[in-house]
């Protein structure tokens, strides 16, 4: 079947379903920009089907009466609105049906719903309200410690996304064959929809009975009423239309509500779009709200700061327990450019303080920055918390298989995955602890686990917000090449097995980080993006090295040029990914422990090649500052380092390049050169600017061409910047 997807965003939902309905369908992926470039997109592709995995916009209805639109809605049959997952971690229970009395309670409800579920819907001109398809549901846990909106959307939604997503393509398949049949009673069967493949070409044929899939087909009734896995109707109590949930509607008083009221409205606007408070003075959105148990909070006042940890500050709740606000965005003002970017809670409020006097948890942030936690010896700095708190790093030692020796499990949930130059120094300090005590503890093995996410890389709103983007860039870049050097060349030195277990999604330096271990296993449901180039950066984490020494051929190369993502299993066939193990949660922990002990039984390394036992002691080194040279270029356009895309909504992102030509069809900005110089200088389509048609054609649909001249006066800037760029290197 030929499908169209219309995304507002090719999100991490957006890709899990890419990659699950590529596998027997053909899938072409339009940014949805305009009302026009869908109309458009859909013309061009004529497509079966029409998806949209995740979509803000209403789909026009040119669109959705001339092909069948499926609508991926994030809450079970019933359930309408734009923020339906943010209502749901607020503590909304279906009991009250007016919004606004609901909103003016003390808390929502006690404990929430049990149950919560996805909807793919056909769309029509009642928003979210058409014929239900296929829908799936889970159990939910709203007081789940670090459970946010974002990791709830990558986790549980997602996977009921992909089931109902999968099942819903099955019945309208079957409901349309069934049709067919019906009106070629006494012709024969019509044949099953087939996939020819093409040597080097890919998916050259779709179906074969492109007319049998319309508007016109009827969904079942009992779809709407039993969930796909398990048959049953859904658990989760009454649903019901609600409106947008602002980010003021969540806004809290420390002084009324307790720690975990307040971490709900705080988790639930998690990413996205915040929590909107005047906690700190000025208005600003919070994020995090991880509840801290401990006694610290004890006759502190309600709202006041507390305590400073890693970046984060702890503020003192009603009930005499604490909140952990890890992050802070400033409000975007009528004068400002962009979107203010979102940064680690002390440094945010630090430099706010120094524009806005008077308010005194500002300046008790101030009072606190820098100071270290007393009174902590080093093995307890990195045990694992006892009680509920703030913790991003910490080392589990269970004994090996054969109870000689140990396996050290290195955490760091780092928030959104991303690593700053504090974060990557803290990890690699770690992993000395874990160096300086491994003959006492025997330490066999040691294993990267990562976090919800595994990592993302370097730390792009950092950047992005430090006074000297380009400084900062160095820094960072060098502090995660320094843990990914410790991974290469120490642990190899002691004898000691490395290997990452990516339990969740990981990008760019993330799949850099985890490669450089002798193993990799990975959860079957992560997605992987190694590529860059979006970001017109180059990228360093020593990527030439490990992915050339476990890709064959050139695939190392390609996987950084066709910036698609990669499922688990599809990284396992280029060599990327050792082991792809079921499940997810405790039983996909479970399946990394009892693979990790499988590999420490071995004498020899067999996997991959990513590790560096083998390598000449200079051999990482020479790599780093080969990397970071043609890293260097990007950087030195200082305001736009950490997002250089930033704001051309019109443009097609790079990224998504590849979709709208032939398969094995290349064009010039393919070149990693080239894409590094035209990327951050904005070069539109040649023909299309402004417009984002993905569609097959005869060709390039609006073929990207970078301006050559951009590149030569990015060169001329750089070379300006030589003696800075000399002075970086040599902390490589």
């Amino acid at each position: 079947m030929k499908i169209l997807f219309f995304c507002t965003a090719f999100n991490s939902l957006s890709q899990r379903a890419y990659l699950a309905l590529s596998e027997q369908h053909y899938v072409t992926i339009e940014y949805a920009l305009s009302n026009e470039l869908m109309i458009e997109a859909a013309e061009l592709v004529k497509p079966d089907l029409i998806i949209c995995p995740f979509l803000t916009t209403l789909v026009p209805a040119q669109v959705y009466n001339n092909y069948l639109t499926l609508i991926v809605h994030p809450g079970p049959p019933g359930d309408a609105g734009p923020s339906a997952l943010d209502w749901l971690l607020m503590g909304d229970d279906g009991t009250e049906p007016d919004s606004r009395k609901l909103l003016q309670r003390k808390s929502l409800s006690e404990q929430g719903r049990p149950y919560w579920g996805v909807t793919v819907l056909q769309a029509t001109a009642d928003f979210d309200m058409g014929p239900v398809w296929a829908f799936e549901q889970f159990a939910v846990d709203i007081d789940q410690p670090h459970i946010t909106k974002s990791s709830l959307y990558r986790g549980p939604v997602t996977r009921a996304a992909i089931t109902a997503v999968l099942k819903a393509v099955d019945r309208i398949t079957i409901a349309a064959d069934a049709r067919n049949a019906t009106a070629h009673k006494s012709a024969s069967p019509p044949p099953p929809a087939s996939i020819s493949m093409s040597a080097g070409k890919g998916i050259t044929e779709r179906s074969s009975n492109k007319a049998a899939v319309d508007p016109s087909l009827v969904a079942n009734a009992v779809f709407s009423q039993l969930s796909v896995t398990t048959g049953q109707s859904f658990q989760g109590g009454k649903t019901l239309h609600r409106p947008l949930l602002r980010a003021a509607d969540r806004d809290f008083d420390p002084r009324i509500h307790d720690a975990v009221e307040i971490s709900r409205r705080i988790r639930c606007a998690d990413s996205q779009p915040g929590c909107l408070s005047s906690l700190f003075g000025p208005k600003l959105y919070l994020y995090g709200g991880v509840v801290d148990s401990g006694k610290q909070a004890a006759g502190s006042a309600p709202g006041s700061v507390i305590a400073s940890r890693e970046d984060a500050v702890c503020i003192a709740t009603c009930d005499g327990k604490g909140v952990w606000i890890t992050h802070v965005r400033r409000v975007k003002a009528k004068t400002d450019a962009s979107l203010w970017p979102k940064v680690p809670a002390v440094q945010g409020l630090a430099e706010l303080s120094e524009h806005s006097m008077g308010y005194k948890n500002l300046q008790r942030v101030v009072s606190m920055r820098g100071r270290q936690r007393p009174g902590k010896e080093e093995e307890e700095e990195w045990s694992r918390a006892t009680s509920s708190t703030l913790q991003d790093i910490w080392i589990d030692f269970e004994p090996a298989s054969d109870k000689d020796g140990n396996i050290a499990y290195v955490f760091f949930d780092f928030y959104n995955g991303a690593m700053s130059t504090k974060q990557c120094r803290r990890l690699l300090k770690a992993l000395q602890y874990i160096l300086s005590v491994a003959d006492e503890k025997s330490v066999r093995a040691l294993v990267l686990m990562g976090g919800s996410y595994f990592s993302n890389g370097i730390h792009l709103n950092v950047i992005e917000s430090a006074a000297d983007p380009a400084l900062e860039s160095w820094f960072n870049i060098n502090a995660i090449d320094d843990l990914i050097y410790s991974i290469l060349h120490d642990f190899p030195g002691r004898e000691i097995k490395t290997i990452a277990a990516i339990r969740g999604n990981a990008a760019a330096g993330g799949v850099a980080l985890a490669t450089a271990c002798d193993f990799v296993l990975a959860g079957e449901d992560v997605v992987l993006n190694p590529a860059y180039r979006a970001m017109g950066l180059h990228g360093s984490e020593f990527h030439s090295l490990t992915y050339s020494a476990r890709c064959r051929g050139d695939h190392g190369k390609r996987i950084l040029r066709d910036m698609m993502p990669l499922s688990a299993s599809a990284a396992g066939h280029l060599g990327l990914v050792d082991h792809v193990l079921p499940g997810w949660g405790a039983s996909l922990d479970s399946a990394v422990k009892a693979q990790v002990k499988a590999l420490t039984l071995t004498s020899v390394l067999v996997g991959g090649g990513g590790g560096g036992a083998a390598l000449p002691p200079a051999t990482p080194r020479l790599c780093a500052q080969g990397q970071a040279g043609r890293h260097a270029p990007a950087l030195c356009a200082a305001p736009q380092v950490g997002r250089p895309n930033r704001g051309r909504r019109g443009r097609r992102p790079l990224r998504l390049g590849r979709v709208v030509r032939s398969q094995g069809e290349r064009r010039d900005d393919d070149d990693d050169d080239a894409a590094a110089a035209a990327a951050p200088r904005g070069a539109g389509d040649s023909q299309r600017a402004g417009k984002g048609v993905c569609a097959q054609r005869k060709g390039a649909v609006g073929q990207q061409r970078h301006d050559r001249g951009a590149e030569l006066e990015q060169q001329r800037s750089c070379a300006q910047s030589k003696d800075a760029r000399d002075h970086f290197l040599l902390l490589l």
